[in-house]
């Protein structure tokens, strides 16, 4: 349950309807009363411990300015008087958060926990394993996450280095606007044919009804049309695959129906039925505004958080639904994304490790009201008899959750919007992104690879990695013939691709249960 990134729910993701996919603003909040102090038990004066939050969760999304000084200040009384626990929020710069952290961790400076990939830190020495920790500190933790989620956060002599974020889940699905296909007399697709046919009629019959030829029949991006449609075409999906000539691990290119995919690409683009920016940066809300977005392939919130912004200025009927169950000549169109490394970690300049786990653990306990109160203070309140549905008080926050550290899937599920704004996003985090059968699970989805050792192993991944987008973009555009195809197999060969399945495929092996 996490921008265009696999993360699961990643990635996630996201904790509410209208935020949380990414952090913003700068400078430290929290500073003030950094002396506080607590009595020992024998009258004695005795320092609280500081704990430094790095706050990159996505948290601040919603407010990226902050909060209102004196309410974050309530906030932290209230860590201080059920903890004994003094947070401080480090906000990172807007669009440099990870230069920010990297001289955090480089420096004297205090910085105690963040969000990352726990794999990437551990290899540099910044991060500690959390086993123990978790066992003393963590059982709230531990009871939240499943099994299969711990298994992503432990290297190969069983360590854990995170708190996980997400599980396998589903970020890529096909929305359609039912009402244009219900205006044409349309079916509702359940093969690529009967896709490729609602595209061309939204193409062609101006279902916006504005008198232009300017419907945009499907909003996408790379990662789109290789998630969401790409499993239509290839066994295995969006996913490497063994190849059962010499049980080898090798990259979906050279997948058969890989050519395919790309060809039924380009044609749909040629034509018109991809948005022609849909490689270049654009803005999806601005995009939805317009009235003209027929289908969307993109990451689900796309649709989730930004389309119920919008609605109020559509047509009343207008909407956005999942088509699931679409089949292609080698059946389920999408691929689930796997669970990735992503978690809240814990530095080696904590001072307290023992305190920045008990504060994390607060989080998880009697959920979801400790992680709403992180997320929104006291902005919020259950409208039913049960603890799940929620509302905000009000939409001008005050608080911006700078002390939320318990974001990921396991939290996300235990509550819901009642706010037509917020339920879409909500019900889709309920309902269908762990909805895993739906999709195509990659083959080596379970595999959690030696990230250090793929770079010292494959001097050329990166070249390989930026090959295999920028030429994809090129075929489906038409920059790039199709007829090339099999020369860009010779360019990914020439560019250390028999490097890359050879230290891929031992480390598949090695690491396959």
């Amino acid at each position: 349950m996490v921008s265009k990134k696999t993360i699961s729910l990643s990635v996630i993701v996201a904790l509410s309807a209208s935020a949380l996919a990414a952090c913003s603003g700068s400078g430290t909040s929290g500073t003030a009363n950094q002396g506080k102090e607590a009595s020992n038990g024998n009258g004695e004066a005795k320092a609280l411990p500081k704990i430094y939050i790095y706050q990159n969760t996505g948290a601040l999304n919603q407010k990226p300015e902050g909060s209102v000084p004196e309410k974050l200040e309530e906030m932290k009384k209230m860590y201080v008087d059920k903890l004994g626990i003094e947070p401080i929020a480090i906000v990172p710069p807007k669009g440099s958060e990870g230069e920010k952290l990297n001289l955090l961790l480089g420096s004297k400076d205090e910085i105690d926990t963040f969000q990352g990939n726990w794999d990437e830190y551990a290899s540099k020495g910044a991060i500690i394993p959390l086993n123990d920790l978790l066992d003393k500190y963590g059982q709230d933790i531990k009871k939240a996450w499943p099994q299969e989620a711990w298994e992503y956060m432990k290297d190969k002599d069983g360590k854990i280095w995170g708190i996980p974020r997400g599980v396998p889940s589903v970020h890529y699905p096909t929305w359609v606007r039912s009402d244009w296909v219900k205006k044409l007399n349309l079916k509702t697709p359940q093969t690529i044919d009967e896709l490729e046919a609602v595209l061309k009629a939204f193409k062609e019959q101006d279902p916006d009804g504005n008198g232009k030829a300017d419907t945009i029949p499907m909003m996408t991006d790379l990662n789109g049309i290789k998630n969401a449609l790409m499993g239509g075409f290839v066994e295995h999906g969006n996913s490497n695959w063994v190849d059962p000539a010499d049980k080898k691990l090798k990259p979906v290119e050279l997948a058969p129906g890989f050519k395919d995919f790309v060809a039924k690409m380009a044609d749909w683009y040629q034509k018109g039925y991809i948005y022609k920016e849909a490689f270049a940066k654009f803005d999806p809300l601005e995009l939805l505004k317009t009235n003209r977005v027929g289908t969307s392939t993109m990451w689900y919130s796309r649709i989730t958080l930004l389309f119920p912004q919008i609605k109020p200025s559509l047509p009343p009927e207008a909407n956005y639904e999942i088509v699931r169950d679409i089949q292609g000549p080698k059946g389920k169109l999408i691929t689930a994304t796997a669970a990735n490394t992503s978690s809240m970690v814990i530095t080696k300049k904590a001072k307290h490790p023992d305190a920045v786990m008990k504060f994390i653990n607060y989080q998880y306990q009697d959920m979801p009201t400790n992680t709403l109160n992180a997320a929104f203070g006291t902005n919020w309140k259950y409208t039913g008899n049960n603890k799940f549905d929620i509302e905000l008080l009000n939409k001008d926050l005050s608080y911006a959750g700078e002390y939320m550290v318990s974001l990921g899937i396991a939290t996300e599920n235990k509550y819901g919007f009642n706010d037509p704004v917020k339920k879409m996003h909500a019900d889709y985090l309920n309902k269908e992104a762990l909805n895993v059968s739906v999709a195509k699970m990659p083959v080596d989805a379970t595999i959690m690879y030696d990230k250090k050792m793929l770079q010292e192993k494959i001097p050329t991944l990166g070249d390989l990695d930026r090959l295999r987008s920028e030429e994809l973009v090129k075929f489906v555009t038409g920059a790039r013939p199709l007829s090339d195809f099999d020369k860009y197999i010779d360019q990914l060969y020439k560019a250390g691709l028999d490097k890359w399945i050879e230290e891929y495929t031992r480390q598949y092996n090695e690491k396959k249960k």
